[in-house]
């Protein structure tokens, strides 16, 4: 393989580990978020039963 073609193959792979850890990243921001409102819905359950 020659120079140009590792360094272009580098550049994919990078490009491509950067896009897993973006999905990761936001995976893990959607989860907390639904967690955050799951807790909150929750306080509201218990408030209505007036715990």
């Amino acid at each position: 393989m020659s120079s140009n073609q590792q360094q272009n193959q580098n550049q994919k792979n990078q490009q491509n580990q950067n896009q897993n850890q973006n999905q990761q990243n936001q995976n893990q921001q959607n989860q907390n978020a639904a967690q955050q409102l799951g807790g909150a819905g929750s306080n509201q359950a218990a408030q209505n039963l007036g715990m």
